[in-house]
């Protein structure tokens, strides 16, 4: 989870999954992932699939599920204010005292152990 940089009062200080916005010159929606995670913790991953689409302030977000290649995070203070892991009962936790950022966060990693947790189990993501 993360903390963005962000100027909206009510989201400050909240948690959420690293991604940001598609930009004209990413040629399509994984583009756009591994840039902003290259911008954000100079890193690459593979993107193991598609997750689920959510709306936040009526705009689609798409969650996909991807494993780091390497797990040295080089944080752009300029995007990221603070990184953490946790677990599904910390998720749970932040999401009850209301402090994740879109609010779909936790149904999305729901759906991602949903979906891809054979991978989680067997070590292949």
């Amino acid at each position: 989870m993360v903390q963005h940089h962000n100027h909206l009062p009510e989201t400050i200080g909240k948690w959420g999954l690293p991604g940001g916005r598609v930009e004209a010159s990413d040629p399509n929606l994984e583009a756009a992932l591994h840039r902003e995670l290259y911008e954000e913790f100079a890193m690459t991953a593979e993107i193991i699939g598609f997750v689920a689409m959510y709306t936040y302030r009526q705009r689609a977000h798409h969650i996909y599920f991807a494993r780091p290649c390497h797990l040295n995070f080089k944080i752009n203070p300029n995007e990221i204010l603070n990184i953490t892991w946790w677990t599904l009962a910390e998720v749970m936790q932040c999401h009850a005292k209301g402090k994740l950022h879109t609010g779909f966060e936790l149904a999305a990693i729901r759906a991602s152990l949903v979906r891809y947790g054979d991978h989680i189990r067997s070590g292949t993501a």
